[in-house]
């Protein structure tokens, strides 16, 4: 915070909290069916998440965190980009950029152990999400 008030943030960085790096398994599902995937960042509103498959940008998925701790930690998001030829992936698979719309109380216990645990990337990424990619819809 300076004298002025808050810094301002990058044009380029929209996201309001800090994301961390953190790869767990995820269960996604919408009114097509479910699918899995693996996170690659994490902040307090939103994730970045590998699959197969993947839907269009505007789509609402329900989100259950495969974590170690046990809890069931569930979310509810929208998809607001979509990547594919995400650098050092498996070939196959794509990138969602989704934003959380609800959280459960796991979800707010699971974000504290994260952040206290990883420092995360505070640089914005273009790509959102660590390397090369290609926008798709």
């Amino acid at each position: 915070m300076t004298p002025d008030g808050p810094i301002p943030r990058s044009p380029r960085e929209r996201r309001a909290s800090r994301r961390n790096a953190i790869h767990v398994r995820v269960h996604l599902s919408d009114m097509k069916g479910s699918f899995h995937g693996r996170s690659v960042d994490v902040s307090r509103g939103g994730l970045l998440v590998l699959s197969t498959e993947t839907r269009q940008v505007g789509t609402l998925l329900r989100i259950r965190v495969l974590a170690t701790r046990g809890d069931a930690v569930l979310a509810v998001g929208v998809v607001v980009r979509c990547f594919a030829n995400v650098e050092g992936t498996a070939e196959g698979h794509k990138a969602m950029a989704i934003a959380l719309t609800s959280t459960s109380e796991a979800w707010d216990r699971f974000w504290d152990d994260i952040s206290a645990t990883d420092e995360g990337d505070d640089e914005p990424d273009p790509a959102g999400g660590g390397g090369q990619s290609e926008e798709i819809s």
